[in-house]
């Protein structure tokens, strides 16, 4: 019985972020990347390995897009907005609880 080794090149490295940076999850970037089922196992794993090139990409994107989201709301909270005010601080809260979980657990 012979196994079939499938590796991902880094050609999707740039397409993983900016698609990490709109908020999608792993299984949803394979899916939009049209990725075999065999590839799309590769590409899941490199992208929940810390220190692969694609765990980066989609790490990095990921903060891009909820950076861009705070600077949304921080411009509006600073024009008196107050729902953007809660919303940014419940956002530091919530960061700071998933960085935390990320920093002990790797989750």
């Amino acid at each position: 019985m012979s196994e079939e080794t499938i590796t991902v090149g880094d050609e999707y490295i740039s397409k993983v972020r900016e698609y990490a940076a709109l908020g999608y999850s792993i299984k949803r970037i394979c899916t939009l990347l049209q990725l075999s089922k065999l590839q799309t196992t590769a590409l899941s794993i490199r992208m929940s390995l810390p220190g692969d090139l694609y765990f980066e990409a989609y790490q990095s994107g990921k903060a891009t897009g909820e950076f861009n989201i705070d600077t949304e709301l921080a411009k509006k909270a600073e024009l008196g907005d107050i729902d953007a005010i809660n919303l940014l601080e419940e956002r530091k809260r919530s960061r700071i609880e998933i960085d935390l979980r990320m920093q002990l657990f790797g989750v």
